[in-house]
């Protein structure tokens, strides 16, 4: 579904949020003129994200979505991450580190999310090429971790820093290890900058 330019705006707000613990106009200038920054990564995907989503564009918005595209190329190349900008991401993802991330395009990832470095969301090649995780809301994804496959993984979920994860995940747990298997429970009191406080 077309996101609007409302959203987009909203999304892109609650990201800076969660990543500068701050979201002024300041802050979205300095992510948008970034040249190796997190948050200016994420500020262009939010913008590719909504251009490419239109059915149609006049030319002022194909030369627009090039600028932005390009940009955000150039980011993910100079801050180490691989993502696309059709990939359907939820408001607040949190990207606090650079360096080896790799998140499929058909990947889904949900809202207030976390991803640190090294992680990669791929898929299961002896499986399918196609089949990749869905992933809920307040998940933390520790460095290191791989989702491997077609699998779900829940709300308010951990996976520890070198996990490989190839089976469902429930809500509120945290796995660990190779393969990854439960070992607590966890609540969303690892989630930082969750809103703004207005």
């Amino acid at each position: 579904m077309q996101m609007t330019w409302k959203e987009t705006k909203e999304y892109i707000r609650r990201d800076l949020y969660r990543n500068l613990a701050s979201c002024t106009k300041r802050d979205a200038a300095k992510a948008f003129c970034s040249g190796r920054s997190m948050a200016g990564v994420l500020l262009y995907y939010r913008l590719c994200h909504y251009f490419a989503g239109m059915d149609r564009q006049n030319p002022l918005q194909f030369i627009l979505h090039s600028f932005c595209y390009i940009r955000f190329r150039r980011l993910q190349y100079r801050c180490g991450i691989e993502m696309n900008q059709h990939t359907k991401i939820g408001y607040g993802l949190r990207l606090p580190h650079r360096g080896g991330i790799v998140i499929h395009p058909q990947a889904v990832i949900g809202n207030d999310c976390e991803i640190m470095q090294g992680v990669t969301i791929g898929n299961n090649i002896m499986k399918s090429r196609d089949g990749v995780a869905v992933i809920g809301d307040k998940v933390l994804l520790c460095a290191g971790a791989k989702i491997i496959g077609e699998v779900r993984i829940g709300s308010t979920v951990i996976v520890g820093a070198n996990a490989v994860v190839t089976h469902d995940v429930p809500d509120h747990t945290i796995v660990g290890g190779v393969p990854a298997r439960p070992i607590g429970m966890c609540d969303d009191r690892f989630v930082i900058n969750k809103r703004e406080d207005r």
